[in-house]
């Protein structure tokens, strides 16, 4: 099951939010927590023999020491408020002098399930640039859970999957099926008909059935829901369906189309008002 559990922090409201929900489903599900933090540091920096950063320049040590003892103390602080939960959680520091790179530091970790707290304001962190969660589900092997909103109780009964019914999903359906089973939640596939992508209702009865069979799915349904944009459909659907979670089935792009006016994934982790996990497709080309 889920027996890693990495969240970035960076000690603002946001990554409060991403570590709480994380606790919330290691305590669940018996998992242990590993807080990330990227020491953004405009240094010449580079691990020795023994895995420690070391300044390439003398005048550089002692800041950089400070700098990492300011840090791991705020970790130790942050770790103590969730001590009397009996969860384990572990904490690690890198240094880096690119922000750019944050997501790629983060991704390359081999754990089971990244929770990544965001804002809505953090559009783009750059000019041309992802969010850094949008950036981490983008690279990140396994599932991304972002978080935009504090929860209560993170409980997942029903979890609402949005497809455009030709895709071929068969490579992270496992994923999919194996965060369902462990909350033991209920999936609604659903496709958005737009106007501007209309299909009839042979058309998409057609396909559903299809898509059910070649996923190996046919004791589940797809339902169709109208609406005048797909980004906002899915939202409305998510509401509409008293959703829990969307788990989007996600290929990331760099096109500049993409750049400019942002993808489906982006806008749902920027909007959503409920957890997204994003299945990353890109992955398996």
């Amino acid at each position: 099951m889920y027996k890693r559990i990495l969240v970035p922090v960076d000690f603002t409201e946001k990554s409060h939010r991403a570590l709480e929900l994380a606790c919330q489903i290691a305590k669940k599900l018996n998992s242990e927590v590993y807080m990330m933090h990227i020491v953004k540091a405009a240094l010449s920096v580079y691990l020795d023999e023994l895995g420690e950063y070391k300044s390439k320049t003398p005048t550089g040590q002692q800041f950089l020491d400070d700098i990492l003892s300011i840090n791991e103390e705020k970790m130790r602080r942050l770790i103590q408020k969730y001590e009397d939960r009996g969860i384990t959680i572990h904490s690690k520091l890198k240094v880096h002098s690119t922000p750019n790179e944050i997501a790629k530091l983060v991704a390359e970790e081999a754990f089971d399930l990244t929770v990544v707290g965001n804002y809505e304001h953090e559009r783009f962190d750059e000019v041309f640039r992802r969010t850094h969660p949008e950036k981490i589900a983008a690279l990140a092997k396994n599932p991304v859970l972002t978080i935009n909103n504090m929860l209560g109780n993170f409980d997942v009964k029903r979890i609402l999957i949005p497809t455009n019914l030709t895709d071929n999903y068969s490579a992270v359906m496992p994923d999919l099926l194996k965060f369902a089973d462990a909350f033991d939640a209920e999936l609604k596939f659903v496709y958005v008909n737009t106007q501007s992508h209309f299909r009839t209702t042979l058309q998409v009865n057609k396909l559903k059935i299809e898509f059910l069979e070649k996923h190996g799915m046919e004791n589940h349904s797809v339902e169709v829901f109208n609406a005048k944009s797909i980004n906002r459909g899915i939202l409305y659907a998510a509401d509409f369906f008293k959703s829990d979670l969307i788990a989007l089935f996600s290929y990331h792009t760099e096109n500049i189309k993409t750049l400019l006016v942002g993808n489906i994934t982006e806008y749902l982790i920027t909007k959503s008002n409920i957890p997204v996990l994003t299945l990353n497709l890109s992955k398996t080309d």
